[in-house]
């Protein structure tokens, strides 16, 4: 039974004759082999039409994402579910600085050259989903290629999420705080014990 992945991907290439392409995963990419980092490729009958896409990527994978890429030419190759974060700690800033220090700083781990590369190569993003916690409860951000950055919040009874708001640019923690304080929406533990209305 072919799983999510291996269909999804099947999509991106055409048929012939109703039989879809022959898909090749390769878990060589993944020198740990506990990551979880893998690699879908499409062997369709025209080798114009095959697709590549990486599986859960991480930093150290972006030699291979750049040498596949290269081999690819106009064809499409894709990221998804990368394994660095959205946000940035001091070693990812500093990495983006560039000079000595941002070289440095990317050394020793920070993501800011992994992602001037990948951005350089004309990756762009096309669907981003995020979470993290806010006022105590759940939050999401999501984005599509061809939408604004919309905030969600999970509701008390952790069943539906609860639209907060939008941003053309992607809301930081401040601007979403300020969106559900707009919504009348108050601290988790005070929707808890009674003290705010609860968030249906």
């Amino acid at each position: 039974m072919p799983s999510k992945n291996t269909t999804y991907i099947s999509r991106f290439s055409k048929d012939t004759a109703g039989v879809p392409p022959k898909i090749v995963e390769d878990r060589s990419i993944d020198e740990s082999g506990v990551d979880g980092i893998g690699l879908l490729l499409t062997e369709s009958t025209t080798p114009s039409e095959d697709v590549c896409c990486f599986m859960q990527p991480s930093q150290e994978t972006v030699n291979s994402i750049q040498s596949i890429s290269d081999q690819a030419g106009d064809r499409l190759v894709m990221i998804v579910n990368p394994q660095w974060r959205n946000v940035d700690d001091a070693l990812d800033s500093a990495s983006r600085s560039g000079g000595l220090f941002g070289s440095v700083a990317s050394f020793l781990g920070g993501k800011g050259g992994s992602l001037k590369r990948l951005d350089d190569m004309g990756f762009q993003n096309v669907y981003t989903i995020e979470g993290y916690v806010c006022k105590g409860g759940n939050v999401r951000l999501m984005k599509r290629f061809d939408s604004d950055w919309a905030a969600f919040a999970e509701n008390d009874s952790a069943t539906d999420y609860v639209f907060v708001g939008s941003s053309k640019t992607r809301p930081t923690y401040q601007d979403v705080d300020k969106m559900l304080e707009d919504k009348g929406i108050g601290l988790k533990y005070a929707r808890d014990i009674g003290l705010a209305p609860k968030l249906e």
